[in-house]
């Protein structure tokens, strides 16, 4: 197909910037310096002696519990610290350290670095279109025996290809940092979980591993669509850099302001953060759900691409 030669034109164009390659690297740095931290400075002590550890965290925990309490704290802080109390005393009883590191637990550890390989995917698919209109070499590619929808396709692609990839790539560094540095055993490992009816339950960390890197390449495609009709509503490449990355802060900052209002749950970033429902620790929105998020997610992923493909089809370029 002729077509592909569109896609890998994109794909060279994505690696041929000297931002990608830092994009790639510095969550490399990242986790192995977090690896190598923890390895120099953790009490091995501490590791050994764990329940005594559990159980002074478990006072502190109680009387911040009380405290909160007694100061009408906030519902969200109270119910932390009583699934904290909880899995260390289930810890405590059933002889289950939450010390005890292996490749899994480092790799459920590291996972909050997708928010990192996100704020990189943004800046790609910001500029992967506005920037050929900045830059004027918009002209170029139309002229092209190409419809528009399938330059504009081609580009998406390439997108989401660099963000599959460079999620990809951190996912093994992240098993081979932690597999040198802990031990590549611990398959079987487990961790605690608080259900909503405060039932303390153990799921093993390989399962969590697994059911976060699918939820991840469902957020990553939303978020590129998101990106990308920014990058063809806007043809300052500068301004839809910036106004994505406003978008992204400005819509978690209003959910965790409105997260006690019935509708927050349909708007787009109150479904943005899947890995929380997992498990459904330290969830902010209680009434969601993995599935009903993913179908929100695919609505507005499916939305965001038409009216990406429909201003593209009729934007005018000038001569």
């Amino acid at each position: 197909m002729k077509w592909l030669s569109l896609l890998t034109n994109e794909w060279i164009k994505i690696f041929s910037r000297i931002r990608t390659w830092i994009f790639i690297a510095l969550p490399i740095l990242i986790i192995i310096g977090v690896a190598v931290y923890d390895k120099v400075t953790t009490d091995a002590e501490v590791n050994e002696n764990w329940k005594q550890e559990l159980s002074q965290q478990m006072e502190d925990d109680k009387k911040a519990l009380e405290d909160a309490k007694k100061d009408g704290g906030d519902d969200f802080y109270v119910d932390m610290l009583e699934s904290n109390i909880k899995q260390n005393e289930y810890a405590i009883e059933n002889d289950i350290s939450p010390y005890e590191k292996t490749t899994w637990k480092y790799m459920k550890e590291m996972a909050p670095i997708s928010s990192l390989i996100g704020l990189f995917v943004i800046v790609v698919a910001s500029d992967i279109v506005s920037s050929e209109f900045s830059k004027g070499t918009i002209k170029m590619l139309l002229i092209r025996p190409y419809s528009r929808w399938k330059i504009l396709l081609s580009k998406f692609l390439a997108t989401l290809g660099f963000a599959f990839v460079m999620w990809l790539v951190v996912i093994a560094t992240t098993w081979l940092v932690g597999g040198f540095a802990y031990g590549f055993g611990g398959i079987d490992q487990s961790y605690l979980v608080v259900t909503d009816n405060q039932e303390v339950r153990e799921r093993t960390v390989v399962e969590y591993v697994f059911a976060n890197i699918g939820v991840e390449f469902i957020e990553l495609t939303a978020l590129v669509a998101l990106s990308f009709m920014i990058s063809t509503l806007f043809m300052s490449n500068s301004v839809a850099i910036g106004v994505a990355m406003f978008t992204m802060f400005a819509g978690n900052t209003i959910v965790m302001l409105l997260a006690n209002k019935d509708w927050i749950i349909y708007t787009l970033f109150a479904n943005m953060d899947l890995s929380t429902l997992i498990d459904g620790q330290n969830q902010l929105i209680k009434d969601l759900t993995l599935p009903f998020s993913i179908s929100m997610l695919a609505i507005y992923t499916a939305v965001m691409l038409a009216i990406t493909f429909t201003v593209f089809q009729k934007r005018d370029v000038k001569a």
